[in-house]
């Protein structure tokens, strides 16, 4: 599994934060690249990463959240609108989900500074 790099765990309520600062020259390349970050933790909280790290989040609901810092915000929103209402819709990550024993359930969260 490819490493991923979560900024920071906040525990009750679990939430996996990603932090992303700008200003950004190149809007598409950093919105891909925020898209392969969020899919590496959905791919931690649902195949154990999480849990092997923090077993005490076995078994919890879980926020992946995205912290933006001076980001163009109606394309970030946009792009996390799209990806937060489509990504656990997707039949292999919704199936996952459904069988995973590490998360119970996760949603997406962001927040502009």
């Amino acid at each position: 599994m490819p490493e991923v790099t979560i900024d920071f765990i906040i525990r009750d309520p679990w939430r996996m934060v990603l932090v992303e600062q700008g200003p950004w020259e190149d809007v598409q390349a950093n919105l891909q690249r925020i898209q392969s970050r969020l899919y590496a933790c959905l791919d931690a909280a649902i195949d154990g990463q999480l849990a092997e790290q923090f077993p005490d989040s076995i078994g919890a609901h879980v926020t992946l959240q995205l912290e933006c810092y001076s980001l163009p915000q109606e394309q970030v929103s946009s792009f996390f609108e799209a990806f937060s209402a489509g990504a656990l819709e997707a039949p292999d990550y919704k199936e996952a989900l459904r069988a995973s024993t590490f998360v119970s359930s996760i949603d997406f969260q962001i927040s502009y500074a």
